[in-house]
């Protein structure tokens, strides 16, 4: 799955470049699962619609949205929900076609793979922070937003435990592992973020959320 920086670069043109703390953390929101420990594929599968070891199909995602949006009224609540929703459509279209890219061109140690999946990928986290027009706003929009509880899912406490983990990691250049990755290129990731986020427009001005 991609990690928060393809998330919060999505959410970034899903606004036009006028991302909303709300939308920033919900965009994150089903991997506050972690903040529970060493979760399950199972447990960590509940908070992304997983059935049957899948990812939800877009109707699914589109029947979620309608079921949460009117159970509250602000419009913080609303980017909160699209951010999650987002996340959840981000990680589908990634296994279908960066990840599978990925393992079809993997060339290493099949004991490696994993290693090699989260070096790059930590890398690439990096990378895309410093495309971004600045970090700094985008961390204090983030620490900005309350969150919120999305049950039976995740709770807001889990959710804000969750986003200033990685607000600190994000910061700590120690965690760049300085490296050129093979396999996740940020030209190829970018061209991910730009195609998911037009996909993701087209489907929530169809459903008529955006």
């Amino acid at each position: 799955m991609p990690w928060p920086m393809v998330h919060f670069a999505i959410s970034e043109i899903l606004r036009d470049g006028m991302f909303t703390p709300d939308l920033l953390l919900g965009s994150i929101a089903p991997d506050a699962i972690h903040m529970r420990g060493q979760v399950t594929r199972e447990e960590k599968g509940v908070t992304h619609l997983v059935h049957n070891d899948k990812l939800p199909a877009k109707e699914v995602i589109k029947l979620k949205c309608y079921e949460y949006l009117p159970k509250r009224s602000e419009p913080e609540w609303k980017d909160f929900i699209v951010g999650y929703f987002s996340h959840i459509y981000t990680d589908l279209r990634w296994t279908e076609t960066v990840y599978e890219e990925f393992e079809m061109n993997y060339t290493g140690a099949l004991h490696d793979m994993r290693k090699t999946y989260i070096q790059e990928v930590s890398q690439l986290e990096f990378d895309l922070l410093r495309s971004m027009r600045s970090s700094e706003p985008l961390f204090s929009l983030l620490l900005k937003a309350e969150g919120f509880t999305i049950d039976p899912f995740v709770t807001q406490l889990e959710v804000n435990q969750y986003r200033d983990t990685k607000v600190k990691w994000l910061k700590d250049l120690n965690n760049e592992p300085l490296i050129t990755p093979m396999y996740f290129k940020i030209d190829n990731i970018q061209s991910f973020i730009i195609e998911t986020s037009k996909e993701l427009k087209e489907l929530f001005k169809e459903w008529e959320i955006l």
